[in-house]
């Protein structure tokens, strides 16, 4: 059941309709060139599947394959084709178009039609073609896919398809609730407890023994040649610059402090802000009669309330703030007002208005001289970005001429410094003790995705903070040699003889637990100063919402028949366990309504995922989905080099 679970969960195509276009297409990479292919399969290569009239070639799957790696090399620059091939990347990626490719068939041939203001608004709403308005942005739309290498008609395609499959897929899983019946056993299996005892039998219980001879050890280095392997390395110089380089050496000259002044003469201009109390009356007979009032030095507030309105206090603003809250001919009476002065009635869009001065606070302009200390602030600021963007733009046009790494940062002073031979992650195998900089990470990155002859680049490590950066050399993945590492071999050997031996003593306990002898009496008579075994219980329940890892020997437990002993390998050849189930008590989960309804809702989507599958299937059969073993084979083999398995 739970593998079931896991199956229906990790289906990507069941998601919601936003992530399975991200999945489709910055993950898989649906949408590159030759997304419906013909059915010759000439044009996509050697064709893999047939999807009623339409077919997926060799060339959709390989370059939907090379767009994921290039994505996961973004969390693990180590990675390569063959690592996904190995994991089933292949036979998923095939699964996933031949899905998308059903899916769209059979709508088609029902009747359905996508439009195009439908994928218009779909493209819209994807956050990534947000600009810094939070509405779509052309250039950020293109840019997307030329860093694919995509047309926008390609991605067009991607997205119908991904709406027919939601369409489709969307109402047959919907509403999907599984009998509470149904429900019951598996709410009662999280109630289920056991019983039982672990025993550990300690590598060190084996003693340490003979050396190992030169025969033993060498047989030993080459059967376990992976162990002592060491991932490909590399070693980049790089020189550091930031804006700190330009600081003090920019100066603005006296005529961009001026042009800066006049520029922004109206924040230099002298201001005047006025603290107001403002009645707006519908029709001229009633504001002349309030206005009349209050001149008169009658109370604002009584005045307004006898025309049916409110008196309202506005914080202290300046002409233009007042003006578009009301019009020009307002503001320029009010303005024109003396403190403590009633200005109006003066009409504008919203009424009628009387307006008292109760507040009148200046401010003195400032003159170049008194600007002049900020504008330089300002200017500097200004000039060393520009004059640092300048800097990288050198750079990058050196290079660009054939200028070699050595010759930059010597004509332009930098400071060169130089990794160890480094993995991806940046250990270096031959000093343990080294640990590279925050700064040196990101430069990694980039260069375990370069290759041995490309120029030298300058790249963003922060804010105004830059790397130029050269891959000096590249080390293939290779075991280190015996002679090196003869030491750790000998004590590896010696480790995994000990545990071969006290995994013969824990199968030797474990045969007589099961043949009825207590697990403590059979721990005892295998001597070795072992531990006795330790009692244990525990609801299934218990140990699923605990948040944590569930330790290998309960999870064993719970996974045996009662009566049993199992031996399992403790972790870091540390030893072995012996694990004995003495009991289970079924759990009841009649009691527990409120477990039901929990696992009853939890269920209903995994429900209604496989109902979604099962119609998908069920079209796939309708219209005689087909692979090609043998040509999937053969991809397989072109994208590792070896055959495939």
């Amino acid at each position: 059941m739970l593998t079931f679970f896991r199956r229906a969960l990790s289906s990507w195509i069941v998601l919601g309709f936003l992530g399975i276009v991200l999945a489709a297409i910055v993950i898989t990479g649906v949408g590159t060139p030759g997304s419906l292919g013909d059915i010759s399969g000439t044009s996509n290569g050697e064709r893999i599947a047939s999807v009623g009239d339409q077919s997926v070639g060799s060339i959709d799957v390989n370059q939907r394959l090379q767009l994921q790696l290039a994505n996961m090399r973004e969390q693990q620059p180590g990675i390569g084709m063959s690592t996904l091939v190995k994991d089933g990347a292949v036979e998923d990626t095939l699964s996933a178009l031949v899905d998308l490719r059903a899916m769209q068939a059979y709508g088609q041939s029902q009747g359905m039609y996508v439009s195009k203001r439908l994928i218009d608004a779909e493209i819209a709403r994807i956050d990534m073609f947000k600009g810094p308005t939070g509405a779509f942005d052309r250039t950020r739309f293109e840019g997307f896919l030329d860093q694919r290498n995509m047309t926008e008609a390609q991605l067009r395609g991607d997205i119908e398809r991904e709406i027919y499959a939601r369409m489709l897929r969307g109402p047959a899983g919907a509403g999907a609730r599984p009998a509470s019946k149904l429900v019951t056993p598996y709410a009662s299996l999280m109630l289920e407890a056991r019983k039982g005892s672990i025993a550990i039998i300690p590598s060190s219980a084996a003693g340490v023994g003979a050396q190992p001879t030169q025969q033993e050890l060498t047989k030993f280095y080459t059967d376990n040649k992976g162990r002592y392997t060491v991932p490909e390395t590399r070693t980049v110089r790089y020189a550091l610059f930031d804006r700190s380089r330009f600081e003090g050496k920019v100066v603005p000259t006296d005529a961009e402090i001026a042009a800066y002044y006049n520029k922004n003469a109206a924040k230099y201009a002298g201001q005047e802000k006025r603290g107001l109390t403002q009645v707006i009356v519908q029709d001229q007979a009633s504001a002349n009669s309030v206005a009349a009032k209050i001149k008169a030095g009658g109370d604002m507030n009584a005045a307004a309330k006898v025309a049916g309105v409110e008196a309202l206090r506005l914080d202290p603003q300046d002409k233009k703030a007042f003006a578009s809250a009301s019009s020009t001919a307002v503001a320029d009476a009010v303005f024109k007002a003396a403190k403590g002065t009633v200005a109006g009635p003066v009409k504008s869009g919203l009424g009628w208005h009387i307006v008292r001065v109760d507040a009148i606070d200046t401010v003195a302009a400032t003159s170049l001289a008194a600007a002049r200390s900020g504008i330089v602030t300002e200017l500097t600021k200004d000039k060393v970005s520009e004059t640092l963007a300048n800097f990288v733009a050198d750079i990058d046009n050196a290079v660009a001429d054939g200028q070699t790494f050595d010759e930059v940062v010597k004509a332009k002073g930098l400071t060169v410094v130089a990794t160890p031979a480094v993995t991806a992650s940046g250990q270096s195998p031959d000093n343990p003790n080294f640990a590279p900089t925050p700064d040196m990470l990101p430069i990694l990155k980039d260069a375990f995705q370069a290759e041995p002859d490309d120029d030298p680049v300058v790249m963003s490590v922060g804010e105004e903070k830059f790397a130029f950066f050269d891959l000096d050399r590249v080390v293939a993945s290779a075991p280190r040699p015996l002679a090196a590492i003869a030491p750790q071999v000998a004590r590896d050997f010696v480790l995994d003889r000990a545990s071969r031996e006290t995994r013969r003593m824990a199968d030797a306990i474990a045969a007589k637990v099961s043949a009825g002898t207590e697990l403590s009496a059979a721990v005892a008579a295998a001597g070795k100063g072992l531990r006795a075994p330790q009692a244990i219980s525990a609801r299934r329940i218990d140990i699923v919402q605990g948040g944590e890892r569930v330790p290998p020997p309960l999870a064993l437990m719970f996974s045996m028949s009662s009566r049993q002993a199992k031996v399992l390998e403790a972790p870091d050849n540390q030893g072995w366990f012996v694990v004995w189930l003495d009991s289970i008590t079924p759990g009841k989960a009649e009691s527990e309504p409120q477990l039901i309804a929990a696992a009853q809702q939890q269920l209903s989507q995994t429900v209604g995922q496989e109902f979604a599958q099962q119609f998908t299937n069920a079209i796939k059969a309708e219209l005689k989905v087909t692979t090609d073993k043998d040509a999937l084979a053969r991809l397989k083999k072109s994208l590792t080099g070896v055959g495939a398995q």
